[in-house]
């Protein structure tokens, strides 16, 4: 399995049911990160940000030493991402799509 796909796995598996849906998670975590952030900021943290600055999270943890484990997320955060603006979950190869909202 590739990076991409078990980030697949991890994100629509594991992490959904640990933390919900990436709208539902990530707009509680942007929600906190603003309110933390309060009198330096000039906008509100949005929820789409929120993957993006775990990214590159990731990406400087990556730079520092290598480890397929910040590959594996710097992934799943941006198909975190991607499913937040499309609403489209992601599938690993021939499966076939989920709803984008788990009810469960």
């Amino acid at each position: 399995m590739n990076h991409a796909e078990e980030a697949i796995r991890l994100i629509t598996g594991d992490r959904n049911d640990s933390y919900g849906t990436p709208d539902q998670d990530f707009s509680g975590i942007a929600a906190m990160w603003t309110g933390l952030l309060n009198t330096r900021l000039t906008s509100p943290i949005t929820a789409e940000d929120v993957p993006l600055m775990m990214c590159a999270l990731k990406l400087r943890r990556q730079a520092h030493k290598a480890k397929a484990d910040n590959l594996i997320d710097a992934h799943g955060y941006l198909l975190c991402l991607q499913w937040m603006q499309t609403g489209k979950r992601p599938v690993v190869g021939n499966q076939t799509q989920k709803p984008a909202h788990n009810e469960d």
